[in-house]
Parts: C-alpha cells; structure tokens; sequence
C-alpha cells in the first residue's frame, strides 16, 4: 500500500509531498524532476545506517547511485552540533556543490534535523529529501520542516522552518527495528492520539500494540495516518505562528527537559511520554482537565510503559532553567501546552513555580498523585 499526500501551505502556496508505504521505488523514480536538474547529490546518513541499510540506499538511489557523495554522521544527539553542521556544509562546497544540488537525509531525527539545516544554509537554500528510517522519524521527526541543532546544551535551540521538496516513509526500514527502537515512537503517538481527531486516536489505539510488535501493516497503518494529519497542520502554519502547529509540541515542554537532563540517555519518545504525564498532571492541577475526561486521558497515557525517569529529572532548579529556555516560552516566562480534554489543547503562560514544583513531586509519588492530582490517576500506573 502506497499513499502519497500533497498538502498546499494556504499563505505561501508552497505544496508539501510526502510519500508513504512498502518497498517504495528509487527516489529517482518518486521526484524525477529534482534528480533531472541535480549537477550534484549529497546522501547524508550516520555510521549505523550506513551499515545496516548499505544495500538499500543503493536500491533508493536507483539510477543516479554511483555519482552520489556520502557525508557520514555521528550516531544520535552528537550529530546535532555546530561542528558537524559545519563540515557537512564544507564538505559540499568542497566538491563543487551549485544552488541546483540535492541533499538527501536518510536516518533518525537527528539526521534530518540537522542536514535539513545545512540545505536550508547551503548557498542561502538548496532543495532537500527526507527519509526518516525510524519509526519515531516515520511518523513525526522527519515531516514538517523544523530544521535544527542544539545549542549549550539546549535542544534545537538553533534551526530553520526548511521544508523539503519530498518526504518518503518506507516501511521496509522499520522491518529492521528491535521492540526498543520501535518503543521510542510510542510517546509521539501517544501524543496525537491525545491532540487529534477521533478517528487517528481510533487508529493509533487500535494499531499501537501490534505495531509495537513490529507488524508492517499496523505500521504501514499508523505512518500514513500521522502523516496525514501532521502534514495537514504544517501546511496551514509552517512557522509555527498562528497556534495551529502548536498542538504537536504537547508534552515537549518538559520533555525535552527530560530528555536535556539525562543527558540523552532517555530517548525522545518516552521523554515526552513523560512530560504529556507531566503536563495532564498540570492540567488537572489548574483545573483544565475535567474529573469527565481524566479517566480516558490517562488510560491513553499509561496504556504504554516508558524507562523510569532519572533522579536528575526530578531537580527543580534545573528543570525550571530548561523550561524557561524552551522556544515556546516566547516572552513569557514558561509556557506549556495543556489539555482540556481528547483532540482539545489550550496554552498556558506564566505557571507559578509552586505548582510547577508540586507537579514535579507528583509525577514522581504516587502518593502525590493520589492525594492531589485526582483519583484516576491510579498508584499502579506507576
């Protein structure tokens, strides 16, 4: 099953393509016209896939293979940095690279996030493919055009909106992935099963499991679903200015503070994972979530299992410094996204940090939860 969306940004006109499904064609064969005017073609990936995926980068360059040069990054978090920006910009100009040149990310979000960067910078844009191979990359990381790297140890707090000129998720990656790797997606979809519609949180919970367990058709199922509705977001506000996109940067408030404060060692997913637990305890605390609505929202957040959190987590001092870093702050002096109710999401600015505090404590005690944060947020959950 193959499924291609085209979403048209209502402001700028520009149309965003993404492609979807099983042992797609050679990209030459998905976007002829951008191989067609490319003098030179750049395939930035990092050591693991290159290893893992060899022949199959090879099958996804189709004709124009032998002529592609091949940037390797470091695995994970550490291709997120200035320096290996700049030498993949340097490397490119090294060998000639023109305006009419195609770079291609194929990897985790890391690798789209920053080589998404560099074609944004390249000669001031050059045009650029997204081919997330993770699950987590599949169904969020890699659509969208949010482009970054991060700076002082503060997720991309450095990037660009860059969209590019096509994103091809191929199923046939995701065969290769162990329960861990396939585990790190289910925070995101745990996440649009709480801000989407009811038919994707239908979707996601009818699938989840079994897509967990690696079954390509569940997989296949949900990458297109969240593609669909991700895409349909970013096309009506690719910058993030009008609230609309907003909504999928529930739970990353804390999460990323999470995710800063184990130093990368809890993966993105299971981050906001905890940090949409920490943002529903914030929202029954401000009276937002309803007593109506706990039950269905938590039964959602608790239905996956996620790493404990790290006692450097659970440092307010340093989670209060993250959070007050976080992009969506804005002028303010935090800023979180919470949740009324299923598919309903409404900001907040300017908690007090007593309660930012007391959410902290609660999201770590159970006794906490029991005693203040509502009664369905039960003791085993933890």
């Amino acid at each position: 099953m193959t499924k291609t969306f085209l979403k048209r940004d209502i402001k700028t006109a520009k149309t965003v393509r993404a492609v979807c499904g099983r042992d797609l064609p050679p990209l030459t064969d998905l976007a002829p016209e951008l191989f067609a005017r490319a003098g030179h073609i750049c395939l930035a990936t990092d050591r693991g896939c290159l290893k893992k995926f060899k022949r199959t980068f090879k099958k996804m360059l189709g004709r124009r293979r032998a002529g592609t040069h091949i940037f390797v990054l470091p695995a994970g978090r550490p291709a997120k940095t200035f320096r290996a920006l700049e030498e993949l910009l340097s490397f490119m100009l090294k060998r000639g690279f023109s305006r009419n040149s195609l770079l291609i990310a194929a990897g985790g979000g890391s690798v789209t996030d920053l080589a998404g960067l560099a074609a944004s910078l390249y000669m001031r844009g050059i045009s650029w493919i997204s081919v997330p191979t993770t699950f987590l990359g599949q169904i969020d990381a890699g659509l969208g055009g949010k482009t970054a790297v991060d700076l002082a140890g503060i997720k991309n707090m450095a990037g660009a909106f860059y969209q590019p000129a096509l994103t091809v998720c191929d199923a046939a990656f995701l065969q290769t992935l162990g329960r861990d790797e396939l585990s790190a997606g289910a925070g995101e979809l745990v996440k649009y099963a709480l801000i989407g519609p009811a038919a994707l949180r239908r979707r996601v919970l009818k699938n989840l499991g079994r897509a967990l367990k690696g079954e390509t058709a569940a997989l296949v199922k949900l990458v297109s679903a969240c593609a669909d509705f991700k895409l349909s977001l970013t096309a009506r506000d690719e910058r993030d200015k009008t609230g609309v996109r907003e909504r999928l940067n529930f739970g990353h408030t804390a999460g990323h503070a999470f995710e800063s404060a184990s130093g990368g060692r809890l993966a993105h997913g299971a981050a906001v994972l905890w940090g949409m637990r920490y943002a529903c305890l914030l929202s029954i605390k401000l009276k937002i979530l309803k007593p109506a609505h706990q039950k269905t929202v938590s039964g959602i957040l608790w239905k996956t299992q996620a790493p404990p959190l790290a006692a450097k987590c659970f440092d307010f001092r340093a989670f209060h410094r993250l959070i007050c870093y976080d992009k969506k702050a804005g002028a303010g002096k935090n800023r979180f996204l919470l949740i009324e109710r299923p598919g309903r999401i409404k900001a907040v600015n300017n908690i007090a940090p007593g309660i930012l505090k007391g959410t902290l404590t609660a999201l770590r005690l159970p006794r906490g939860l029991r005693a203040g944060y509502g009664k369905n947020f039960c003791d085993k959950n933890f």
